[in-house]
């Protein structure tokens, strides 16, 4: 047995205790009867690695709550997002579709201006996107019309109603989010726990856990708690203080995570409650000439983490190394509940996907002048087309940190790659209409600048 292997297991082993705590077990799961009509916790902790969680082997103990459920759940080890940046990921979640065809993306030409037009500043204009069109059936008009209450809590601006991404929940919650780091995971609970503490069954709840998304400003205690050094007074923080900072910030939205999971126990509504808890991307932290997120495909942007703590009575727990995107949520949910797909939807349940696994990042040059990238992958490889010329060729399983560009050495693969991309693309239904258009209000605009989405 490998180290990794060996690490993996005393993980879960210890983990699997913590998930007894919060009120069940495996071996309980495998032996009782299968709920028919499950709740559904729908969770995504915003810019959060994979690679930074242990139950993903890091070693930092950044997420003992999600480590727990882990060790009781399905935990995919190679999900993917869909797009690179908050709203086409949610989107994609929400759809069962991909960002070329539900449209919610970065767009100079979409509906929606993120910046008012300042004099001798036309760039400003250019900062706008296509919200996701109330026309769309989402994951909780499915769910609504199946009889759940349903009910979403958002975190960060991108999820604020104005970009339609409320669209189809009975109640949702959008207040409260600042021009810093969002809304923090403590006054997201304010709003959710109530409700959860309520609601009738059978429910679906989505939660958007914001905290580890750029700016790193967790609790003092637990900052300390990962930083060797405090950040000086009014000093920049060091690449090494800045990823301490990060954890923290997950560490501090896995707290919170765990109050949920304890809600649901003391209602005795753990066992009988599907719980997926999933990211809708990652983050760069000087990778490849890089930080933050929104632009080039890489895997720290598009590995996700993927847990799936299903009702008491499922089986099949433990690692699944089948692709999975967040495009296929919907599709997965809805054949576990028995409830029909929608038309149009186009994810599918893991290991039979039907299509190539993508991912789509549309840019604006006044962000990021070096053009739109997508990725296609097949098996273990990766080609990134670039609009601008940028392309590149990986062999993920020689190459897990993507340092070698193999496009030269394999130009026939790249090629082919490329013409699978294109012609997947050029079949696939564009959006439908648009959202709501104009100018965003205020606060959001300031919440979005402060986060560095606009100048």
């Amino acid at each position: 047995m490998t180290s990794r292997w060996t690490r993996r297991r005393v993980l879960a082993t210890g983990a699997r205790l913590g998930a007894v705590a919060l009120g069940s077990s495996v071996a309980g799961a495998c032996r009782s009867r299968r709920v028919d009509r499950p709740n559904v916790l729908l969770v995504t902790l915003d810019t959060t690695r994979a690679d930074h969680l242990g139950c993903y082997g890091y070693g930092r103990d950044t997420s003992p709550t999600l480590d727990a459920l882990a060790a009781e759940s399905v935990l995919y080890t190679r999900a993917l997002a869909p797009g690179t940046w908050t709203l086409p990921s949610h989107a994609s979640l929400f759809t069962g579709k991909c960002p070329t065809s539900h449209g919610a993306r970065y767009d100079p030409h979409g509906s929606l201006v993120l910046a008012s037009a300042i004099p001798n500043r036309p760039t400003l204009n250019e900062y706008r996107v296509r919200g996701l069109a109330p026309t769309e059936t989402t994951l909780a008009s499915v769910l609504g019309k199946a009889g759940y209450h349903t009910g979403g809590v958002a975190g960060g601006p991108w999820l604020k109603g104005v970009f339609g991404l409320g669209t189809g929940f009975a109640w949702w919650d959008d207040d409260g989010i600042g021009s810093v780091n969002g809304r923090v995971a403590a006054d997201l609970n304010a709003r959710a726990l109530p409700w959860l503490d309520r609601v009738e069954e059978p429910f679906f709840l989505f939660l958007n856990y914001f905290d580890a998304h750029a700016p790193f400003l967790p609790p003092v205690d637990l900052a300390a708690r990962y930083l060797s050094a405090p950040v000086p007074p009014g000093a920049p923080p060091t690449p090494e203080q800045t990823l301490a900072l990060y954890d923290a910030e997950i560490r501090y939205a896995d707290q919170h995570l765990g109050d949920v999971v304890r809600l649901l126990a003391r209602r005795n509504l753990y066992d009988r409650t599907w719980i997926i808890v999933t990211s809708d991307h990652g983050e760069l932290f000087g990778e490849h000439g890089l930080r933050g997120h929104g632009t080039a495909p890489y895997q720290e942007v598009l590995h996700v983490p993927f847990v799936s703590k299903p009702p008491l009575g499922d089986g099949g727990l433990g690692e699944r190394a089948d692709p999975i995107q967040l495009t296929d949520v919907m599709a997965l949910v809805l054949e576990r509940l028995g409830v029909p797909r929608p038309d149009g939807t186009q994810g599918a349940v893991p290991p039979k996907l039907g299509r190539p696994l993508m991912a789509e990042s549309y840019v604006l040059a006044a962000l990021y002048p070096y053009g739109d990238w997508f990725a296609i992958f097949d098996g273990d490889w990766k080609y990134m087309w670039n609009s601008q010329g940028a392309s590149a060729l990986y062999d993920l399983a020689a190459d897990p940190r993507e340092e070698t560009n193999l496009l030269a050495a394999d130009p026939e693969r790249a090629a082919s790659m490329e013409r699978a991309m294109r012609q997947y693309l050029a079949d696939l239904p564009r959006a439908q209409g648009d959202g709501p258009g104009g100018n965003v209000d205020d606060a959001t605009r300031e919440a979005l600048k402060s986060l560095g989405y606009i100048d």
